[in-house]
């Protein structure tokens, strides 16, 4: 690994992996910066981040341009999946581009997922994703909430859900999470969940298809950010919902 404080040697090593915040991020760094210019021909660009299709396609366009190759990568998992090698990546890129970086992506990763050559295709996948994610950690602090209420400790509730409805590591992981109600250190915020929504809804609207549930999650996540959850994990969610009351109601 090269560290490099110039976003212009950014490309020394030859290969880059980068995963950025967003679209304004990955177009300050590789695309306003002269970087990929300063590239040698033959490098190749690999880019993990949650970024709009729209984009990725741009930045492939231009890539091409400087003769430098771009492969999206969009990845499921964070840092402590990563290092544990259990990270599942999308791929889309040109076929010979893909397998050259295929032995690092596998280094990092449980499984890597091509899903054609146009690298919007990845990022389409990615924030389709996205919005399940967020689904489920909505539908989980609903059903959570509601047994709470009932009496039910939320630890028990969540081992039920997720050994018979949900299985499976997005439920388990934010149900624990939820019933801990532990929102801290934030894996991924509200912030960036609210964004990745919006990048869902805004390709559905490009198709001419409007998403109920992605519309009504990017205001759950914008509430959550206007009540001070902005730093903590996109799991607050569950926080939102259990003060969430009727007007005028009485537990």
């Amino acid at each position: 690994m090269i560290e490099v404080e110039d976003p212009q040697e950014v490309f020394a090593s030859g290969v880059v992996f980068s995963v950025l915040a967003d679209d304004t991020a990955v177009r300050e760094v590789f695309l306003d910066s002269g970087a990929l210019q300063r590239a040698d021909e033959g490098a190749v660009h690999v880019n993990l981040a949650t970024i709009s299709p729209d984009l990725a396609e741009g930045a492939a366009a231009v890539h091409a341009e400087q003769r430098v190759g771009y492969v999206a990568g969009p990845m499921f998992g964070g840092v402590p999946v990563a290092e544990a090698g259990k990270l599942n990546i999308v791929t889309a890129g040109e076929p010979e581009l893909v397998e050259r970086v295929l032995p690092m992506l596998q280094a990092v990763s449980s499984r890597v997922w091509p899903v054609g050559q146009a690298p919007r295709q990845a990022n389409v996948v990615k924030v389709a994703g996205q919005v399940l994610i967020a689904s489920a950690i909505q539908s989980m602090s609903e059903a959570v909430t509601i047994g709470e209420r009932g009496g039910v400790d939320a630890r028990t509730l969540v081992e039920l859900f997720t050994s018979t409805i949900t299985p499976g590591p997005v439920y388990t992981n934010y149900g624990r999470l939820i019933a801990a109600e532990k929102y801290a250190p934030a894996g991924f915020t509200p912030v960036l969940g609210r964004k990745d929504v919006d990048l869902a809804r805004a390709q559905a609207a490009s198709t001419g298809m409007r998403l109920p549930v992605g519309d009504l999650l990017s205001e759950l996540l914008t509430q959550a950010i206007e009540a001070g959850h902005e730093h903590a994990d996109w799991a607050s969610l569950a926080d939102m919902q259990r003060h969430r009351d009727i007007p005028g109601a009485t537990r």
